[in-house]
């Protein structure tokens, strides 16, 4: 089939793919590169099928197919050989069960008209080769890497596998394809593309013997109006973000949003730096500030503020499992974990030793805070999975048994990260599961980690790294994070920017935020390129990273998307309102009634973001997603709506009661002698950074005069609003 393709926004070429033809009789056949890739794509290796742990049918292969020797000898010699037949290889099993010329619980994955049918009978035929000296392969590339479709058109892609000896093979008929966004565009078995009627950008992986590939793919809006052109032309570019963003908005010709006001930017960069509502002095003195630039003296006095270390200690007490389990053993620990946190983001220590303080920990928690980390992160494959999660961005709990089914990644590479921590001991305490107030993290003189599945020992490395001989008696996981924090690390400074942004923008570049692969991209590629090398620029400043991002237009943009731009949700053409997390709902509840929350222990000025521990909550805190903090995953944490959140804020008599209390907000107003019009405003200042406009005012007005007690007339009004979006959403 021929297709025209738009690269880069240029016609660049024909791409012709035509299947490949079976091999000629006197043409060599290895299992390894002819055979392998077949049973991969024919689905007989799957999860579901003969790949599963246990197999299936008394018939077992590798996951994938990315143990070639044990599947060949599963082929060739298991059940001795009655699965292949040279002598009449149509009789072969292998082949009958595909093509159901016996039954088969699979169902048809052959004809015997198919090139792959020819192959297979091929190789049975010449005795099932294993060749040592056939070359391997050591590349794979989609084309076109990149293209750009209109609406209902479609395009080929072409696989190509380099081999070891520099040959090239057109590999398309045997590559696993996939679609990003089905919605953008849909691939067939065979990689045909067909763009769809939405306007986006996705990615289509290809899978080929443990090697991926990505083709991006843009469909932009069709016939855009004119005025595209003229917001995208206003849109004011204040740094790199700005111009990296309006880039890819042109390339989809989606306009951005205007700038948003002074009480939405307020308020919205007060709940996201600092974790609370502005104060009503604070609004009322932002929005009567006429100064150019204070909006930029605003970021400043937020990230300077005690706040911000309180929000953010919040956040990564979560990260890193900071979790009391019940046990009170375990309080000290968590209480001086929780404060260490919080001291190095009120400190900005560079975020490359907030690392090694955490991952590199010996010692007693009264002594060394960060040691709690491994009260929680007990075991080696946890040790290899938190570390990888969070500081490297990388899901790599797949390798620990199989090779990584959407990326590179071995159980080499699993086993390379665990023996970083293969001297870590404990002392003091009462075995593994349980943590001791006395126990004591340690390093060991020596130490070494298998691989499971070959028995072999693995020396510690990186990703994509040489092996380290570590010599006695010196912490292995020092190296590791001198690899993590190099220049050139891939995943480091990327990870922590892509979080931030994530933050900040209610989706990261990439997302999932912490599912850093080839098989994902950004979404904008070249940003958090830009991104990451000014984190590294400036020693790992995180507050220079949030400076950054806040100041751009691009958080600056309204949440009100139009007709022209409200379909695009990946791209930031808008800001995406995002629900205020369980703790910060919970304190801006508190704020705007007047009435806090007491938790048990703790002063009564202690608010839901300075909590150290799950084990301080209540029911709101469950309700509304807070984390049990039993992983490194953010997903963990949920803002999912759910009518049963809805039902509490709307009957429970924990709400009630700080909209009724005596002591709270609305009584104060009931006993303020303005007149209601302006206290009607400053309740709305108060939840909105923004006065009532005029139909609010008028149906406020005549509801209070409709009621004879001004502190229930309050008090509803107050619950009234605790109740909108526009309150319980960061918009």
């Amino acid at each position: 089939m021929i297709a025209t393709c738009l690269v880069s926004m240029q016609l660049v070429c024909w791409v012709s793919v035509s299947p490949a033809a079976p091999p000629h009789a006197n043409q060599q056949l290895d299992f390894t590169t002819d055979i392998a890739p077949i049973l991969t794509k024919l689905g007989c290796n799957g999860g579901g099928c003969h790949g599963k742990s246990t197999g299936r049918g008394g018939f077992k292969l590798s996951l994938f197919g990315f143990r070639p020797d044990e599947d060949f000898d599963a082929i060739s010699r298991g059940s001795r050989g009655r699965r292949v037949f040279p002598a009449s290889p149509d009789e072969s099993l292998l082949l009958k069960k595909a093509t159901m010329a016996v039954p088969h619980g699979g169902g048809r994955r052959l004809a015997t008209t198919d090139p792959e049918y020819a192959v297979l009978r091929a190789w049975i035929v010449a005795n099932m080769p294993w060749r040592e000296d056939a070359p391997r392969i050591a590349h794979f590339r989609l084309a076109p890497a990149t293209a750009q479709l209109h609406h209902a058109e479609d395009l080929q892609l072409q696989a190509t596998a380099v081999y070891s000896d520099g040959s090239q093979r057109d590999v398309t008929r045997l590559v696993r394809f996939t679609s990003g966004d089905p919605s953008i565009a849909t691939v067939d078995a065979m990689g045909r593309l067909v763009s769809q009627s939405r306007t986006g950008e996705t990615a289509v992986v290809g899978l080929f013997q443990g090697h991926a590939a990505v083709s991006r793919i843009i469909v932009p809006t069709v016939n855009p109006p004119a005025t595209v052109s003229q917001r995208l032309a206003a849109f004011p570019q204040r740094n790199f973000i700005d111009q990296h963003v309006a880039a890819k908005l042109r390339q989809l010709r989606v306009p951005p949003a205007g700038i948003a006001n002074d009480g939405a930017f307020l308020r919205r960069s007060t709940l996201q730096i600092a974790g609370r509502l502005p104060t009503l002095s604070e609004t009322r003195a932002f929005l009567g500030d006429q100064t150019l630039d204070k909006r930029e003296h605003l970021i400043e006095r937020l990230l300077d503020s005690e706040d911000f270390a309180d929000h953010f200690a919040q956040k990564w007490s979560d990260l890193l499992r900071n979790k009391r389990r019940g046990q009170a053993a375990r309080i000290p620990g968590t209480i001086a974990f929780h404060r260490w946190i919080r001291n190095a983001f009120a400190t900005n220590m560079p975020y490359d030793q907030f690392a090694r303080e955490v991952i590199c920990a010996t010692g007693n928690v009264t002594v060394n805070p960060p040691a709690q980390w491994y009260a929680e992160v007990r075991y080696l494959d946890r040790y290899v999975d938190d570390t990888a999660q969070v500081f490297l961005g990388v899901r790599i709990g797949c390798a620990r048994c199989h090779h990584h089914p959407f990326e590179k990644f071995s159980q080499d590479d699993y086993y390379g990260l665990a023996a970083f921590f293969g001297r870590v001991d404990r002392k003091g305490g009462a075995g593994v599961a349980e943590r001791r107030a006395n126990e004591t993290v340690y390093v060991k003189a020596t130490g070494e980690v298998k691989n499971p599945a070959t028995g072999a020992v693995v020396l510690p490395r990186g990703l994509d790294a040489h092996p380290l001989t570590i010599a006695p008696y010196e912490d292995p996981r020092q190296a590791l994070v001198d690899w993590m924090r190099a220049p050139d690390n891939p995943y480091f400074a990327r990870a922590l920017v892509n979080r931030i942004w994530a933050h900040f923008m209610g989706r990261g570049l990439v997302d999932p935020l912490d599912d850093l692969r080839v098989t994902n991209p950004a979404t904008i590629e070249p940003l958090l390129d830009e991104l990451a090398h000014e984190f590294i620029e400036h020693a790992f400043d995180v507050k220079h990273v949030v400076r950054l991002i806040c100041n751009s237009a691009t958080y600056q943009m309204s949440s009100q998307a139009d007709a022209d731009n409200l379909t695009e949700t990946k791209n930031h053409a808008y800001f995406y309102p995002q629900r205020m997390s369980a703790e910060v709902l919970l304190d801006a509840l508190d704020h705007i009634s007047g009435v806090p929350t007491r938790y048990g222990g703790l002063p009564a000025s202690t608010r839901a973001i300075q909590l150290p521990d799950e084990d301080y909550s209540n029911e709101f805190l469950r309700l509304f997603g807070r984390p049990k903090r039993e992983s490194a995953c953010e997903c963990e944490r949920s803002a999912e709506p759910n009518l049963s959140q809805s039902l509490f804020v709307m009957n429970n008599r924990f709400i009630a009661g700080k909209t009724t209390s005596n002591s709270g907000y609305a009584a104060a107003l009931a006993n303020d002698d303005r007149a209601d019009g302006e206290k009607l405003n400053e309740l709305f200042l108060t939840a909105f950074c923004r006065p009532a406009d005029a139909r609010e005012l008028a149906d406020g007005l005549a509801y209070l005069q409709s009621e004879t007690d001004p502190k229930t007339a309050y008090g509803n009004l107050l619950w009234a609003l605790m109740n909108t979006k526009e309150f319980m959403y960061i918009h």
